[in-house]
This record gives C-alpha cells, structure tokens and sequence, in this order.
C-alpha cells in the first residue's frame, strides 16, 4: 500500500459531490481518531492508517444522499468509483464504509473479500474503530465528548454531554466487530453534563437524493459491471454460508442461481472485462455450479418421491439421500478449501478494481445489440414448432436464462419496464424448469429402473406430467414470440 498523497483532494471532491453532512462526518471522525490514538500503541498502526480511519470516518455517509437504506453498500461503490491511484487503499476505505452500520458481515464483503490477509485485517480494524466512534453521534447533535482511560489494560471509554448516555448505548451496541478483530470491548462510563434534551437519533434523510450514477445509458459499460458483480458476489457469499449450515434445501438452490448470475454477467461483459481474471472467475463459479447440482438434483427428486403414494419406493428414497449427502460433503471441502479462498479473492479483485477493465464502452453502445441478439438466440429454437428431445429444451431454457441476465444486468436503467419483460420469461422457464426436472429424473433413476417396480410406477407417473406440461409449452412460449412482447424490448433498446 502506497502513501496517498492526493486524499486531502479526494475526500473534498466525494463531500462536495455527494453533499455530506460535513459536520456529522466531522464529529465521527474527531472520535474515530480519538480512539484510534489510543489503540495505536498496542496494534502498531501507521501515520498512513490514522489518515485511511479519518477518510474513512469522513465519507462513512457518502452514499447517504443517493440511496439512505443501502448508503454503506452505495457508500462502498462510489469510493471504488473514484481512483485514488491505489487500488488497496481504495478497497480499505470502502470497507469502512461498507462496514460501518448495520450486522458487519464482513465474510461476503467484496471491499473486504479483494485484500490479502494483512490488508484484510487492518481494514477490519479501522472499521470497526469507524463503527464505534459513528455510535458516538447516534443522535446527530455533535453534543458527545469522549475522553480515554485505561483501567487493568481495559480502554476506558468516559462520555459525556446531554446525549452521551444515548450515544454511548449506540457505540456499544457497535463494538461488535472491535470485539472480533481488535479484543475486548471498552469499557463506556457515561458522566451527563447539563439537562437532558430529547434527541432525535439515526441518520436523517436528505429531502432531494441524487440519481444512481450507474442509472443510464450514459454510464461504463465496465463500470455498471463491477458494481452488478460485487452484488452478486456478496449474494455468492450469503448462500455459500447457508448452505454450510444445511437447514434448508433452498440453499443449495440459492448457490446455484448465484454462480450462474456470476457465469452470465461474466459472458456479457466480455467485451470490456480483464480476459484472464474473468476465465479464472468463470472456471471457479463452474466448478461451484456442477457440485451444487449434484445435490440440488437430487433435493428436487426427493422432494417429489416422499409426496407419491408409492409403495417399494424407500430403498430408492435412501439410497438418493445418501448420494446427495456424498455430494453435500464434497461441496463443504471445497468451500473450506485454500483454492476457494484464492479463488474468492481474484473474483472479489475483479469486481473491486477496474485494472485491464476496458472502461471506454458505454452501456448504450453495449446493452441494445446484447439484448436483441439473446432474445434472436431464444426465438431461433422455434423451427415452425418448439423442440421435442430434451436437449433442445434444455438449451433453449439456457437461452432463456442469458435473455433475462442480460436483461436484469440493466435493471436499474429500466426500471419498472423491466417486469413486463421479464415475468413472461420468468413463467417460460419455469415450465422448461418443471420438464427438465422430470429429464434429470430419469438419468438419476436409470440405475435403479430394471429392478424395482416402484421406480418403474414412479416414473409412469413423472412421463405423464410431462406430456402434459409439453402440450401446454406453446401457449406459454407465444407471450415471448408475440409482437407485443418483442414491441416492448425494442421500446427499452431505443431508450438506451
């Protein structure tokens, strides 16, 4: 990490642009380096660290004027937008930022998930220094002072003013992460001065919000990219930890539909994306893809089994369940891997740093011929009548999956419009979903067919459905193929 000797320009620039509350984001970071000061002795920080705290205490609210619900996650993208001429710093300061408010969950933030180990832990750190020291404004007065003590080799923490003992509770609810990355929570003494007034506590909303910078047709193709990337990565993350936990099937489901958020938003991409990282990114969500399916398969087909009344069906039942707990125990190893992690991070870098991302494109130049050419590899599967072989319907639902990424990768420059394309789609593939399930039944009961009667009975059972949902498939497939629906998508692709 190099020293940075542009911030001071840097942070004027993002709280003149973003309309910080300069003197909240002032009070947080007056703490953020009082308490900083007081650790520094024991952690060894730099003059370099004191300055990334202070930044960090001072843009904690830059996303506030453009998005106040998520404004630690939109506070993270526009320091990753804005260069700083280190890539390291910049991931440091955005997780800050991310981190800051909120249950820190650090374990699926891209900000946090991009650095090395040494970096990881400093950035933690400063976050949660930044977290304890935003508590200590809670209530948007300005009115709390804190002074340090140390008692036993315990941070004694005395605040006082009209508000301190609603700050204090706030600050302590916030040490959460001090407690994991930094050690035991300081003790907070609150010493009142004066008469208690009524605060009104949290962060106000600004009565104007500014647009999303990523909300037009103006914007990098690149650049709306890496922000839908760190999205799918942090929802990547969400669902690798659920499915550790195994409490329910839909986990495994969840992992699935965000390795293929990951592959299709890496596909479209192509043109502007760094080749070799996104090759990497692409082979790891894969390899993640095919061992989730080996268990989704399987909690599919289990799923319908136990609700058929069909005697002589247990031995099966059993003898699936424990393939899929062979296949839930591979997939464990490899999320608890070295190479995951490795892996994990070159895909975090991908998404947190525009190096060899080709940032010229923009999206208008980009998403019009992206769009129609999925939708033309869609409607090309209907030669005068849909498929019949289950290859051709699957990869026809493939092409509907590409058609409706490419679709949501625009989402936030369409806006409500997107629905009335994507619901049509959505009930499309779900009835290609419901006759690939009954496909992939089939493979996985082949084994088991010749000697059991009740596979045979279930399977008679499962082939009628199918022809049943094969002779509905046309009424679904003529909402896609019709004038209006293609009116619609030719409508958005002009505004672009």
């Amino acid at each position: 990490m190099t020293n940075i000797t542009h911030l001071d320009d840097y942070l004027e620039q993002l709280l003149t642009q973003y309309r910080v509350d300069r003197v909240h984001a002032r009070q947080v970071a007056k703490h953020a380096l009082t308490l900083f000061d007081a650790l520094q002795p024991k952690h060894g920080w730099s003059a370099t660290d004191r300055d990334l705290v202070e930044a960090g205490a001072l843009l904690h609210n830059v996303g506030l004027t453009t998005d106040p619900a998520e404004h630690h996650l939109v506070g993270r993208d526009i320091v990753l937008r804005h260069s700083l001429g280190d890539t390291v710093t910049q991931a440091i300061l955005g997780a800050i930022i991310a981190l800051h408010r909120r249950k820190p969950r650090f374990q699926i933030e891209p900000s946090v998930l991009c650095l090395k180990k040494r970096h990881r832990r400093l950035a933690l750190q400063l976050a949660a220094i930044v977290r304890v020291a935003d508590g200590f404004d809670y209530s948007q007065t300005q009115t709390t002072q804190v002074q340090v003590a140390s008692q036993n080799g315990r941070l004694r923490l005395i605040v006082s003013g009209p508000h301190a003992a609603v700050d204090a509770e706030r600050a302590s609810a916030k040490a959460d992460l001090w407690e994991r990355v930094i050690g035991t929570r300081p003790e907070i003494v609150v010493q009142s001065e004066g008469s208690v007034v009524e605060a009104v506590a949290g962060e106000d909303e600004p009565t104007e919000l500014l647009p999303y910078w990523y909300a037009s047709g103006e914007v990098s193709f690149a650049e709306l990219g890496r922000v839908v990337l760190r999205r799918h990565l942090r929802r990547l993350q969400q669902t690798a930890r659920a499915v550790k936990d195994d409490e329910t099937i839909e986990a495994v489901h969840d992992l699935r539909v965000a390795t293929r958020r990951i592959r299709a938003a890496l596909r479209l991409l192509a043109p502007v994306v760094p080749v070799k990282p996104a090759k990497r990114a692409t082979e790891m969500v894969r390899t993640l893809a095919c061992e989730a399916s080996a268990i989704r398969d399987r909690d599919v087909l289990l799923s319908d089994m136990t609700h058929r009344n069909i005697l002589g069906l247990e031995p099966i039942i059993e003898a699936v369940r424990a393939e899929r707990m062979a296949a839930h125990a591979e997939l464990l190893a490899h999320l608890s891997s070295d190479q995951y992690e490795r892996e994990l991070r070159g895909l975090a870098q991908l998404a947190c740093f525009s190096t060899g991302w080709d940032d010229r494109p923009r999206v208008r130049d980009q998403a019009g011929s992206m769009l129609y050419a999925h939708y033309e590899a869609l409607r090309s599967y209907d030669r005068n009548g849909l498929p019949e072989d289950d290859a051709s319907l699957h990869a026809m639902r493939i092409a509907g999956k590409r058609l409706r990424y490419a679709l949501e990768l625009i989402g936030d420059i369409v806006g409500e419009r997107l629905n009335d394309l994507l619901q049509p789609l959505i009930d499309f593939q779900d009835h290609l979903g419901a006759l690939n399930d009954i496909s992939v039944a089939r493979g996985l009961l082949a084994p088991y067919t010749v000697h059991h009667t009740a596979v045979a009975e279930y399977m008679a059972e499962r082939e009628a459905e199918w022809a049943t949902l094969r002779a509905e498939l046309p009424e679904c497939w003529n909402v896609l193929a019709g004038a209006d629906y293609r009116h619609r998508l030719l409508a958005i692709i002009g505004d672009l």
